[in-house]
């Protein structure tokens, strides 16, 4: 593909990524400035290395109460305006700190940032995408109930790597890790993921839930942990894409609601539909959030599904 070519299909992606803000209530006119302010700090391929494409992921709950952007890239094009990005968000002395103690543990190939809207907030931070062994990440956590349960569970299950690492900013700031389920099946798999849950938050997965799950066509499972202030406060499993009939029931199954507006939201960013699914607890709620890999045209809704309320906002 031509650089001009690429540059293009970026930014059609962005504007995807725009056009949809309109359609989400959750995001206040207020807002706007702080998501604009994100896609503008994500580099366009002339500004990558041999002209690269920045990979994007978007995900929206499934009651369209939450979103949020990622992306990243090499880090000689994702580094520099990453840094810029976070000195306007204010980051504070000790948030940076983290970030380069990691960097300079990890040494990451893919680092990029992140942006979401959930609770009447803007919640931001980066992210290093490329597997790291646990042995290294294990020491950037501390001594504290969250490292204890984490370092059981991936001993016990034989996992030698972390996936993915994501961080957040300012105030209650997170960590959050990504495992990949080594199960050769889907079957074992399935079985892995209700005992984590069981682990992490003492109560397994509804059995409706594990049906759902496997039908999955291969496997390729995994666990999303999310560690505050030294305590687990959500646990997630990673589930490969699926038609919107089994999102509804999975939502029901999950007492999560089911806007019937994720549909055409869905296909206005991404023509191959959800590539992964996340089914959530944090506390005693659950929820299912859907992720798309953004891509530069829009399909149109499914003819007779309802469309997304218009934001009042923008």
């Amino acid at each position: 593909m031509s650089l001009e070519a690429t540059l293009n299909r970026a930014l059609s992606i962005r504007l995807n990524l725009q056009i949809t803000l309109s359609r989400l209530p959750i995001v206040e006119e207020w807002m706007d400035i702080h998501l604009d302010r994100w896609l503008e700090h994500v580099p366009t391929p002339p500004e990558m290395p041999m002209g690269q494409m920045v990979s994007y992921l978007a995900m929206l709950g499934s009651d369209l109460k939450r979103m949020w952007w990622g992306a990243w890239g090499d880090p000689a094009g994702m580094v520099p305006k990453l840094a810029d990005y976070l000195k306007l968000c204010n980051i504070a002395k000790s948030d940076a700190a983290i970030l380069d103690a990691m960097g300079e543990k990890l040494e990451p190939r893919l680092v990029g940032s992140w942006v979401g809207v959930w609770g009447g907030r803007v919640t931001t931070g980066w992210h290093f995408w490329d597997p790291k062994e646990w042995d290294r990440v294990e020491p950037l956590f501390g001594t504290h109930e969250a490292k204890f349960k984490l370092k059981k569970w991936v001993t016990d299950q034989g996992i030698t790597r972390v996936e993915r690492v994501s961080q957040s900013i300012g105030d209650d700031a997170y960590t959050e890790i990504e495992l990949a389920d080594p199960g050769a099946d889907v079957e074992t798999q399935v079985r892995n993921v209700d005992a984590a849950f069981v682990h992490f938050t003492g109560g397994g997965l509804p059995p409706t839930v594990l049906e759902t799950l496997r039908g999955a066509p291969h496997p390729s499972f995994g666990l999303s942990v999310r560690v505050r202030s030294g305590q687990i406060t959500r646990v997630a499993a990673i589930a490969p894409g699926m038609p919107f009939e089994l999102l509804r029931g999975l939502c029901k199954d999950m007492n999560a609601v089911y806007d019937e507006g994720l549909e055409g939201l869905v296909n206005m960013l991404a023509v191959e539909g959800v590539s992964r699914v996340e089914i959530g607890r944090a506390g005693e709620r659950g929820g299912v959030d859907v992720y798309v890999e953004p891509t530069e045209s829009a399909r149109k809704p499914t003819p007779g599904a309802p469309a997304a309320p218009p934001s009042q906002a923008n």
